[in-house]
């Protein structure tokens, strides 16, 4: 105090004073605070809406305490209502038992934020509007799984937003809540689950924009098909339903594991209202939850979950791994048939507007959807070995699709190719009709006022093409090699 004048010293002993008595009374806040907060049940179990968060069954290697030690609140930075603390504090909570079923490091820092269902809505109309999931729909159409449309449809937000309960927003590694919804159910609980399991997943295996350090993406590890994003979707989504029945000790129930699977692609996969009655659509949605929890069960049987955390190293590629487990295990990559440039055949004004990989599950829904026999289908399509598919178009809005796929054994391709041929004269409307081959050409042709289609075979390799007239596809057939 030194070189202080005494009104000066008396000035700041008053200050001294008045920073020990807001301190004081700042503590007095937070005890009473966290009192009342003891008192208050995180989000029901699954076992009922009033019972305590139950222990979940983990795997052997990480079993849960069964008395949790508390969990440490951050301090919010703004005045939030009562409820939203209790609800930030279960969110912890639950993701701290979590990180123990999953075997994984907990995530210790997150940000619960508590938007409303119109908030919800912008929110995916926004980060649809980044990963355009519309685009697509084109390939589902040209496959005659949905209707054709004029032009992709915009994603159904507003009906998808009142199906959430809560989501992970990757970046800034966020928790979204809901807000307003009211007291929260068994399923609820379940949902959050999922939602925290890709937060675990972005921790451990940094998937999201903001990972430290930076790492490659993982969609990164395939080519950028069709086939391949829906495989690198089963493994993350598969991977999310495993953990949330392993948390419900439900692993062991196929029918409870489906329910999962379906709510959490019910929360999470968008929508169109044109393709509410698409059923094959609905099986492409599924997909990623039902097939990716049986490939991560898969997993998980023969390695526990360093098993299915080895699979963020070398995921899966093709959605033939993710249905044959077996098939992932001996990491053969797709074969990538050939189809060279077409523009100089097809003449002046034509252009390649698509080429994509189709993959087994889009084959064997391609065949099931018009040959009325499901388990032929599905043999049908087993042994796919790779496949090139191509759209080329010109300016009239004409279209010529080729499409090659190869397959494991000449007997496997000999089977595509007799399913296939039932398949053809009932892919167009009206029906097309077989025709002999024109000039010589080898193979089976069909044509009528739909359009006109070829099929043939050479060993281990099915060459199929839709053309709009019986001149282009013969046109096209001795450009192949």
């Amino acid at each position: 105090m030194r070189g202080f004048t005494p009104r000066q010293r008396w000035i700041l002993a008053l200050m001294a004073t008045a920073v020990v008595a807001v301190f004081s009374l700042f503590g007095y806040v937070v005890v009473t605070t966290t009192r009342q907060m003891a008192t208050l049940s995180p989000l029901p179990s699954p076992q009922g809406p009033s019972a305590p968060v139950a222990s979940p069954t983990a795997p052997a290697t990480a079993q849960p305490s069964p008395s949790p030690s508390p969990t440490v609140i951050p301090t919010p930075t703004r005045v939030v209502p009562l409820s939203q603390i209790q609800s930030a504090r279960a969110v912890h909570e639950v993701a701290r038992i979590l990180a123990r079923v999953r075997d994984l490091p907990p995530v210790e820092q997150f940000p619960v934020s508590f938007p409303s269902e119109r908030e919800i809505a912008l929110y995916l109309l926004q980060r649809y509007g980044e990963i355009r999931p519309q685009e697509a729909l084109t390939l589902y159409g040209l496959l005659g799984l949905i209707p054709r449309l004029d032009a992709p449809p915009l994603p159904d937000v507003t009906a998808q937003a009142a199906r959430v309960f809560s989501l992970y927003a990757p970046a800034g590694r966020q928790i979204l809540l809901v807000a307003g919804r009211g007291p929260a159910t068994p399923d609820d609980e379940l949902a959050l689950v999922h939602t925290l399991a890709h937060a675990l997943q972005d921790n451990a295996f940094g998937l999201g924009p903001d990972a430290e350090p930076p790492r490659v993406p993982l969609v990164s590890a395939c080519r950028p098909t069709t086939d391949a994003a829906l495989a690198l979707r089963a493994l993350l989504e598969g991977d999310a339903v495993l953990t949330a029945a392993r948390y419900a000790g439900v692993a062991s129930d196929p029918q409870e594991v489906d329910r999962l699977a379906g709510l959490a692609a019910g929360a999470e996969e968008p929508t169109y209202a044109p393709l509410a009655s698409a059923v094959a659509f609905e099986a492409v949605r599924l997909f990623p939850y039902r097939e990716g929890a049986r490939f991560a069960a898969a997993l998980y049987a023969d390695g526990g979950w360093d098993a299915v955390n080895r699979a963020y190293a070398a995921p899966p590629c093709s959605t033939q791994e993710i249905l044959h487990p077996e098939r992932y295990r001996a990491r053969r990559p797709a074969l990538e048939p050939a189809i060279p440039d077409l523009t100089p055949v097809l003449g002046k004004g034509w252009s390649r507007a698509r080429q994509d990989t189709v993959g087994e599950f889009l084959v064997g829904l391609h065949l099931a959807a018009y040959l009325d026999d499901d388990e032929r289908a599905r043999r049908a399509a087993d042994g796919w070995a790779g496949d090139t598919f191509t759209l080329w178009t010109n300016e009239t809005g004409r279209e010529v699709i080729v499409w090659r796929l190869a397959w494991e054994s000449r007997e496997e391709a000999v089977e595509f190719e007799r399913a296939y041929a039932l398949l053809v004269p009932r892919f167009r409307n009206p029906p097309l009709i077989a025709t002999s081959p024109p000039l010589g050409l080898k193979g089976q042709f069909w044509s009528g006022p739909a359009g006109a289609a070829y099929l043939f075979r050479t060993g281990r390799v099915v060459t199929v093409i839709w053309g709009p007239d019986i001149e282009t596809v013969s046109t096209v057939v001795p450009a192949l090699p």
